[in-house]
């Protein structure tokens, strides 16, 4: 059984997704700074042994895999990773639109749109949620 924690990588904020049987949950959003203890944390206390990253491709006409540029800082991070923690299965997802559904989400939600700094950690938690149920409905996972 596998202990999955999804990520949806940005450079300021990074939100955290676990599944629960076979829903996705919001975990946490973490500052930039801040993750690879986070992810220290989660794997010396064995709560992991699988990561989800979003695989940011871009909708381009003449190619629909141009990457990002944030795609550098994500390599970087997962080679890094790789390094330290070699047994830890990574996977990535495509994550086109994933951003866009959940400020759907949350522009249609209760949620009061003045308080835009809490909405932001939220909206990078629906994104990591949206993510990882994207890879539990389509993947071979057992969870």
């Amino acid at each position: 059984m596998s202990k999955i924690l999804c990520i949806d990588f940005g450079t300021k904020r990074i939100g955290l997704s676990i599944p629960i049987r076979s829903i996705a949950f919001g975990l946490e959003t973490v500052d930039y700074n801040h993750l690879i203890a986070t992810i220290d944390k989660y794997i010396k206390n064995k709560y992991i042994d699988t990561l989800v990253i979003g695989h940011p491709l871009n909708l381009n006409l003449k190619s629909d895999k141009s990457l990002f540029p944030i795609e550098k800082e994500i390599i970087k991070f997962i080679n890094f990773l790789k390094k330290k923690y070699p047994k830890l299965i990574i996977k990535r997802i495509d994550e086109r639109f994933s951003s866009k559904i959940a400020n759907y989400f949350l522009i249609n939600s209760f949620f009061n749109k003045k308080k835009i700094k809490k909405r932001k950690k939220i909206l990078d938690q629906i994104s990591a949620i949206l993510l990882l149920q994207d890879f539990i409905s389509n993947s071979s996972f057992t969870i």
